[in-house]
């Protein structure tokens, strides 16, 4: 998925500056798939009461990974919200981006 992403986000490149288009790139990095779907065996483990303390520590991990990545994108954000001359929360609403209330 980060990858059609990636790819969408250059396919609109021509038309942005470079700026917009890099920062586009940045907001939608996501876990490797690998990373991603290891992350959703743990979760799913974690739910069914099933992990062990290895696991445990490996979900961690990945969460703290996943973490810092929408931390980051949340700087991305903003950044391209100044950009634009706009607010975050009329940024997220153009680009289809849902919060979580």
């Amino acid at each position: 998925t980060s990858q059609v992403l990636a790819i969408r986000a250059r396919q609109h490149a021509p038309s942005l500056p470079n700026e917009e288009a890099e920062l586009l790139i940045k907001i939608n990095e996501r876990l490797p798939f690998q990373s991603q779907k290891r992350y959703d065996e743990l979760i799913a483990k974690r739910r069914n009461e099933t992990l062990i303390p290895q696991e445990y520590e490996e979900l961690l991990q990945l969460t703290k990974q996943s973490e810092r990545l929408q931390a980051r994108r949340v700087e991305y954000l903003s950044t391209l919200a100044q950009f634009r001359q706009t607010t975050l929360a009329k940024l997220l609403e153009q680009l289809g981006v849902k919060t979580v209330s």
